[in-house]
């Protein structure tokens, strides 16, 4: 770790520090969302793969999110991204018993009733990703840092570092949910294209240390490819017991989308699901691999629906006019 990221990483851990970070990051968002979507997207994409994007034939994993995140709504994805209100989409399909249990919402993390929370708990932003505290006994935790932090999630816009529409319109809330007090705890995400499950990423703990695995489905082949920051484990890992019931779900779940990672908890005889994300990676993520391009693999999988938004654009760039 270079001098600079060590100074930055015991800044952020600073009261202080996260604060500076939090109105850093607020700035950074207005001026992100100062550049229109396809040339803010089109910047990334130079940044991430050195190349220039191809929206006209759009081939790469990257390439095919930009183009759906131009070009295609679904009123749906906004209510799955929901990391609270997907309880109605599941509600819809007859699938309540896949939710984890929650404990509270709230739209101010003040309003929580900090003794009245068992010892252990999860706490997330309902319109992000990432934004989560994980807390295993609450009597270590910093409560006043906590409910600061919380309430800077509150305050932020996940749409404009990755252009993810659907996250636009979730009504900012922590929600708090029961602790999944089961080790390991593997979550198994199913990579569907258009409704049909084909891959899984498999993020997994063995010895003290975080693993993520690609597998294809269709025979369990484990792949070599990964995704920066990440590191594959060198051990076999075998099929869960709860996989044909998860595979199932999955189809269904993803049926009305081009592309759907759905994710699940699995243990004993329980399924629960984590969350459904439509832009792995945020969409501009690459895929790192020694052998073969795997975001060209991705990206050929998902069949492009018909346009209905950004139609002015969308006949600029085809010259449909």
């Amino acid at each position: 770790m270079s001098i600079k990221s060590s100074i930055k990483k015991q800044l952020k851990k600073s009261a202080m520090g996260e604060i500076v970070f939090f109105y850093i990051r607020i700035l950074r968002e207005k001026l992100c969302m100062l550049t229109p979507d396809k040339e803010f997207l089109e910047k990334r994409y130079r940044q991430n793969y050195g190349k220039e994007m191809n929206l006209v034939e759009p081939k790469t994993y990257s390439e095919v999110c930009t183009w759906l995140k131009l070009f295609y709504r679904d009123k749906r994805m906004t209510l799955c991204a929901d990391k609270y209100g997907i309880r109605d989409y599941l509600a819809q399909l007859g699938y309540d018993d896949l939710c984890n249990e929650v404990i509270g919402v709230y739209d101010d993390a003040r309003k929580i009733d900090f003794e009245s929370l068992p010892d252990k708990f999860v706490a997330k932003a309902t319109h992000g990703s990432g934004w989560n505290l994980v807390c295993k006994d609450k009597s270590k935790l910093d409560w006043k840092k906590e409910v600061k932090k919380m309430n800077m999630w509150l305050k932020l816009d996940l749409t404009a570092f990755g252009r993810e529409w659907n996250y636009k319109d979730i009504k900012p809330q922590i929600v708090i949910e029961k602790f999944i007090d089961h080790e390991p705890l593997n979550d198994y995400k199913f990579m569907c294209f258009n409704g049909e499950p084909m891959f899984m990423q498999l993020n997994n703990d063995y010895d003290g240390k975080h693993y993520l695995d690609y597998f294809r489905l269709e025979n369990w082949e484990k792949l070599p490819v990964s995704i920066k920051g990440y590191t594959s484990s060198d051990r076999d890992i075998k099929k869960p017991d709860n996989y044909d019931k998860m595979f199932e779900l999955a189809k269904k779940l993803s049926e009305p989308f081009p592309f759907a990672r759905i994710d699940f908890y699995s243990f004993d005889e329980t399924i629960i699901l984590g969350e459904i994300t439509f832009f792995t990676g945020g969409g501009i993520t690459p895929f790192i691999s020694e052998e073969g391009d795997y975001d060209e693999v991705f990206g050929s999988l998902i069949k492009l629906p018909k346009p209905n938004h950004n139609l002015e654009l969308y006949n600029k760039l085809y010259n449909k006019n």
